[in-house]
């Protein structure tokens, strides 16, 4: 018996599943033809009602298992009513006794924040949608991280396109902290560097400095010198970044770095408050720098040659171009 089914006592616990069992039954009368009620096509106006009463009564009974029965039951029923934001409810929903099942049904529950999420956007609600994927996303990082991965992907996808930039923050800032845990820094810098991308499109000067100064921090700390000098160069095309203090102190950093300066490095981060105040993953990677695990003589050759060398035109389009690879740090 489960904690709800012990608060609640038995005999009410009984009530409610038979009158959950009864609505189920009814429903599903009202979902076939019958000839004695001139009934030739299902009734899902009046089904989706008596499956959403069932469904609560299941939850609150401790029955999860029926729970998830009925309210997929009721969510297929709205979508037959063709009323997509009351059938996303019920998927979140799903979503979540899936998450919370003995033993948890976490690739059931990815499934079911997706396809919430697919139905808020159908309805016209872009914003909850992506609010909907980032509660997934957070919630599946730990026991499912690369379904936590696309989902987060998919929550930004959708915040970009609608233009749902405010709404898009804190799905940003959770993105680019779990792939640094991860340890995915290709994924991480692309993060961050559209997150400053739409800093400048909602005119948040200060988060599209911290942004790039962090996409630099990040490469940096995984030990690819050519990376961050071309994530560097993308950030620095962009006018109201280039002349900022965190341009400034990214330069400082790749001019310690040829010169494989640490004790430099390390006063720079203690002693420029804006590295402090990175959103707290990459700040952490920050005030750490330089990585025990990067090749620091390798990576000054690198900035040596790059850093010589006058741009080029089209020199740094289309992407970070060829990493040095193999000197990723263990957090």
């Amino acid at each position: 018996m489960s904690k709800a089914q012990r608060a609640l006592g038995r005999d009410r616990v009984a009530d409610m599943e038979k009158e959950a069992k009864d609505l189920m039954k009814k429903a599903k009368n009202l979902t076939g033809p019958s000839l004695l009620e001139f009934r030739f096509k299902p009734d899902w106006e009046a089904a989706a009602p008596l499956l959403e009463r069932a469904a609560l009564l299941y939850k609150q009974s401790g029955n999860l298992d029926k729970a998830t029965e009925a309210y997929e039951r009721a969510a297929q029923a709205q979508e037959k009513l063709k009323s997509p934001w009351h059938a996303a409810k019920h998927y979140e929903a799903l979503a979540e006794l899936s998450r919370t099942a003995e033993p948890p049904r976490m690739e059931d529950a990815a499934r079911f924040y997706k396809m919430a999420g697919d139905l808020f956007v159908e309805c016209n609600k872009p914003a909850t949608a992506g609010q909907c994927l980032h509660r997934g996303a957070r919630a599946l990082e730990e026991p499912q991280p690369e379904e936590a991965v696309k989902l987060y992907f998919d929550a930004l996808d959708i915040f970009e396109t609608h233009q749902k930039y405010a709404e898009s923050v804190d799905c940003f800032r959770s993105a680019a902290a779990f792939l640094i845990r991860q340890e995915m820094w290709d994924d991480a810098v692309s993060v961050q560097m559209r997150f400053g991308a739409v800093s400048d499109l909602s005119g948040a000067k200060y988060s599209q400095s911290k942004a790039y100064l962090g996409a630099v921090v990040t490469w940096l700390w995984a030990g690819d010198a050519e990376k961050a000098w071309a994530t560097y160069q993308d950030a620095m095309a962009v006018e109201t970044f280039a002349n900022t203090e965190e341009a400034f102190a990214a330069d400082a950093l790749f001019e310690a770095y040829r010169t494989q300066d640490t004790p430099r490095i390390m006063d720079l981060v203690k002693s420029k408050p804006f590295f402090k105040q990175l959103d707290h993953q990459v700040a952490k990677l920050a005030l750490r720098l330089p990585s025990p695990a990067s090749k620091m003589r390798r990576m000054a050759r690198k900035l040596e040659k790059l850093m010589a060398e006058p741009e080029e035109e089209g020199e740094g389009e289309g992407g970070y171009g060829e990493g040095e690879g193999g000197d990723e740090a263990l957090l």
